[in-house]
């Protein structure tokens, strides 16, 4: 339910704009300015303080873009293109988009109507008949031509794939075997060194145990040889020489 005066406006426009699109024996060209006028009010509501809910204005927007689509789908040149164009439409999905489902269907049902049309050549003569079974089966053939070659693309890419798998397969069977190798090298360099740290505590622990050793042997000497130089001065001291 509106609650301002210009979201009031603005759906009136928007039922004024989906009645006249579901009409199409009106061809009213004024359509396409009454939508610009559609989209211009979208804006100002967007912008307005009291505006709706972002959920209803997501669903206005999707109204003014699916009557904006089936006025460009309208200006294309076959019926083909046409229908392609619709089916590429969104369409709104809320409850109360009932009347744009309706445009929707109505058009690709008109489109899908002017294709069989131009396919069984109603309104032609035989030899226009013949002509258009004639461009009909060349077009025929040409998709042939066409499916083929994608299918020969998707063959060449999926070898392509095959290969690049292959590859990468191999590069990390490489990789994981090189990993492991350095791995191993890693843990024996480790349990030398632990090896060659032991060794080297051992060498250390007997060289104190030397070097203590040494220590006390020099001292004892040291004793000795003070002692025996005191002797010996006693003794010339007790036994001069005599003159």
């Amino acid at each position: 339910m509106a609650s301002t005066r210009l979201e009031i406006n603005f759906n009136r426009l928007l039922n004024r704009c989906e009645a006249v699109a579901s009409d199409k024996s009106l061809k009213d060209w004024r359509l396409e300015k009454y939508i610009g006028a559609l989209q211009n009010q979208l804006s100002e509501l967007k912008k307005a303080q009291s505006k709706p809910c972002d959920e209803i204005l997501s669903g206005y927007t999707k109204k003014v873009e699916l009557l904006k689509g089936l006025i460009e789908a309208e200006k294309m040149p076959t019926a083909s293109e046409k229908a392609h164009a619709t089916d590429l439409l969104s369409v709104p999905r809320t409850t109360s988009s009932t009347s744009g489902k309706q445009l929707h269907m109505q058009a690709k049902v008109m489109y899908q109507q002017e294709m069989r049309d131009e396919l069984l050549g109603s309104g032609h003569t035989d030899d226009e008949d013949v002509g258009l079974r004639q461009r009909q089966k060349t077009k025929d053939q040409d998709i042939d031509t066409v499916l083929q070659h994608h299918h020969q693309i998707q063959e060449k890419l999926a070898e392509e794939m095959l290969v690049i798998a292959q590859g990468l397969k191999h590069n990390v069977t490489v990789s994981g075997k090189i990993v492991q190798d350095d791995i191993k090298k890693v843990t024996d360099s480790t349990r030398l060194a632990e090896t060659n740290l032991g060794k080297l505590k051992t060498e250390s622990e007997r060289l104190q145990a030397h070097t203590k050793a040494c220590s006390w042997w020099i001292w004892v000497m040291l004793v000795v040889v003070i002692i025996t130089f005191c002797w010996m001065v006693l003794l010339m001291r007790l036994f001069p020489k005599k003159s």
